[in-house]
């Protein structure tokens, strides 16, 4: 992904570079859609304090954005939409699903469909310093760079697909739409790969930021995943040219 620091992978990187990446890619159940137009590539910098993510961010879900706007409509569904607040450091904001989104806030809220990512805790973790992640807690997993972050938008993004699609409503329990969206986050960055807009290292930076937020609350309802079960569905994802790869999760 385009930093100030890192080096782009070029067009020309072959398929074998992306199994080196990924593992061994299975047989695609369909090709991937096919662009409607070549995307920009990430233009932000690559943001050294809190207060400097938020155009980052911008160009990260611009990404998503288009990646779920050509999947949908290869699906013959409407175009996605969908809010965002970056919460800017320091500041506070109020959402419709009863709870304030601060400044280390990720969370989305299906009430009023806006992705809530503070740009304290984006920042901290792009540079490492996240805090309280559960499972780098215990030892698994560190989330540190460009592509941890980018792997948390996709996931909450994921979170508005399956809201549009009828699959938050009525659950007992978080888990299956958790691995759903980690699953879904990995689609996109399979597709990502696709479109030119990740450095070597990438993929990995968000394998490790998996294992990282995983966590062992197995008796909660807002259990998200172990550490392994949620590196396994992102890597499921980063594996898949289709999100039907990940529909075995909302049955768990």
């Amino acid at each position: 992904m385009p930093a100030s620091h890192a080096r782009r992978l070029g067009a020309a990187l072959s398929l074998t570079a992306l199994t080196l990446l990924l593992g061994a890619l299975p047989q695609a159940e369909a090709a991937a859609p096919a662009p409607a137009s070549t995307p920009v590539p990430f233009a932000a910098p690559a943001p050294s304090t809190p207060d400097a993510i938020a155009p980052f961010l911008d160009d990260v879900l611009a990404s998503v954005d288009t990646y779920w706007q050509q999947t949908d409509a290869a699906a013959g569904r409407p175009a996605p939409s969908i809010g965002h607040d970056w919460v800017a450091p320091g500041t506070k904001v109020n959402t419709a699903c009863g709870a304030a989104a601060d400044d280390n806030a990720a969370f989305y809220c299906p009430t009023d469909d806006t992705i809530y990512i503070g740009q304290t805790f984006a920042g901290n973790l792009f540079n490492g310093v996240a805090q309280g992640l559960p499972g780098e807690k215990a030892g698994y997993g560190h989330a540190v760079g460009d592509f941890a972050v980018a792997y948390v938008v996709a996931h909450e993004f994921g979170h508005n697909a399956q809201q549009e699609a009828g699959q938050l409503t009525g659950r007992r329990s978080a888990l299956p739409t958790e691995l759903n969206a980690d699953c879904l986050a990995g689609t996109w960055g399979h597709w990502a790969y696709g479109q030119g807009e990740l450095d070597p290292g990438d993929t990995q930076e968000a394998l490790n930021a998996a294992l990282a937020v995983g966590d062992f609350d197995y008796l909660s309802p807002q259990h998200h995943g172990t550490p392994q079960q949620r590196h396994d569905a992102l890597q499921t994802g980063l594996n898949s040219a289709t999100t039907a790869a990940c529909d075995k999760y909302l049955s768990m």
